[in-house]
């Protein structure tokens, strides 16, 4: 790549350029110059280099070829449509007009006509390793994923280090989700390319889609053997183990990483995790403490950290550590039902009720929110509020426990009709529901006199 960007040609026209001088350039080696800037996307320096080659080579007809690119390049269909209709005589046979044709109908949305010019390009036995990848994808624009693998395996067959046909190959596989297949291909691939990490990334991912953990993990540990430093191979072969529920050797991965990681916050979080399965919960805090004092905006250790203390039993220290998680994402309604519950273990009844306030505009069509808030609130001795809310519920629900919890309420008022009004509902939603208001509330079914007769009719 370094050698890519050391251009000599292009050295010498960035000096002539930046001590105004006069240097002669032939009219092939402009168009070295020109696709230098092209390839690398900097097409102010492509439209200066044409713009000289022109002032030396008006009528010279590749110089013309390399400004149609750069008009593809820059999307500046209208001029390319006219030099393209200008050069047709002249170029039909040219593999940079056919490419840099085809693409221009590419991008006009026409791939029938642009896989006409690739094909007509390909003829001409060169770049067939670009040719075929820019085939594949427009066999994917018109939902050819049979005819996008295949070529895209011809430019592999051209270029076996091109990493964007490998990972195109394998999202095709994926596409028509022949994963056994795909499977196929990538030991073929790595039996002449042994030492691709990729390739053996790749395959390893291809046995988790088929929850072959044994065999991935196989696959990631020559992936860490290739690179020592792949991050995501050591994450990959510690997620492996974890789902064989072998917590830890997954901890042993997971702290070798450490050492080059740069991500160390999260990987202490999986180091946690992991502890926390093995229920060792000291260890697992010790993990989060460190998470979160490499990342203080990680969230998700913070909840973890509260949910440890709060199985020790230390409410005080899991609250404290909720309220870190919230100061983080206020958005979490899973964190907003932990503090409520702690709050409530606590007995601090009113920040869990404004909890709740939160947690129902957060989640309006969990039906067990409503009955939870309602329930604090009737705990509160706050009726009032309490049918309040039961009566907003019925916007999203018709539950029998939610209609029983408002006859609930109207008893404690002391509104008996409504109390019976909404009792009958309850019991007409679901009949089998009155075994459970005897043990919940039997005092309710005391205090109201109905008469059945038979199940499920009042």
């Amino acid at each position: 790549m370094e050698d890519f960007f050391d251009n000599e040609l292009v050295n010498i026209f960035e000096e002539m350029l930046e001590e105004n001088k006069s240097i002669y350039f032939e009219a092939d080696e402009f168009c070295e110059i020109i696709s230098f800037y092209l390839d690398i996307y900097d097409f102010e320096y492509a439209l200066k280099a044409i713009d000289i080659a022109f002032s030396l080579y008006p009528n010279n007809i590749d110089i013309k070829v390399k400004q149609l690119e750069y008009f593809v390049g820059t999307e500046d269909l209208h001029n390319a449509s006219g030099l393209i209709d200008n050069l047709k005589e002249l170029c039909f046979a040219n593999t940079d007009y056919l490419i840099a044709t085809a693409r221009y109908w590419s991008l006009r949305k026409f791939p029938f006509k642009s896989i006409d010019f690739y094909l007509a390009a390909l003829k001409n036995e060169e770049d067939e390793d670009y040719i075929y990848n820019c085939l594949g994808n427009e066999y994917l624009e018109i939902n050819e994923p049979t005819l996008a693998l295949n070529s895209y395996k011809k430019a592999l067959e051209y270029n076996e280090k091109d990493e964007y046909s490998l990972f195109s190959c394998i999202h095709c596989y994926e596409i028509l989700h022949h994963h056994r297949e795909c499977i196929t291909f990538l030991n073929q691939f790595i039996d002449v390319n042994p030492y691709s990490e990729e390739a053996w990334f790749q395959l390893g991912l291809q046995y988790l889609n088929l929850n072959w953990y044994e065999k991935a993990l196989y696959a990631f540990d020559y992936t860490v053997i290739i690179n020592p430093k792949s991050i995501a191979g050591y994450t990959q072969k510690a997620f492996c183990y974890e789902k064989l529920n072998k917590w830890e050797q997954a901890i042993a991965v997971y702290s070798e990483s450490l050492v080059f990681d740069d991500t160390a916050a999260f990987t202490l979080f999986k180091i946690g995790q992991a502890y926390n399965k093995l229920r060792k919960p000291i260890q697992a805090l010790n993990s989060f403490q460190k998470a979160v004092k490499e990342d203080p905006q990680f969230d998700k250790a913070w909840f973890e950290l509260s949910d440890i203390y709060d199985t020790l039993g230390n409410n005080e220290e899991a609250l404290h550590y909720i309220k870190k998680a919230l100061d983080v994402e206020s958005k979490e309604v899973n964190y907003w039902k932990k503090y409520a519950y702690l709050n409530i273990q606590l007995g601090k009844y009113e920040e869990a009720s404004d909890s709740f306030k939160i947690i129902i505009d957060l989640e309006p069509n969990h039906f067990y929110n409503w009955l939870a808030y309602s329930e604090l609130l009737m705990s509160l001795g706050d009726y009032s509020k309490a049918a309040l809310i039961l009566h907003k519920s019925f916007e999203n629900f018709h539950r029998a426990e939610l209609y029983y919890q408002l006859s609930n309420c109207y008893f404690l008022l002391k509104n008996n009709e409504k109390s019976e009004k909404f009792l009958k509902l309850a019991l007409k939603l679901n009949p089998s529901i009155k075994q459970e208001m005897q043990e919940k509330y039997s005092i309710l079914l005391r205090g109201n006199n109905i008469k059945y007769k038979n199940p499920g009719i009042i």
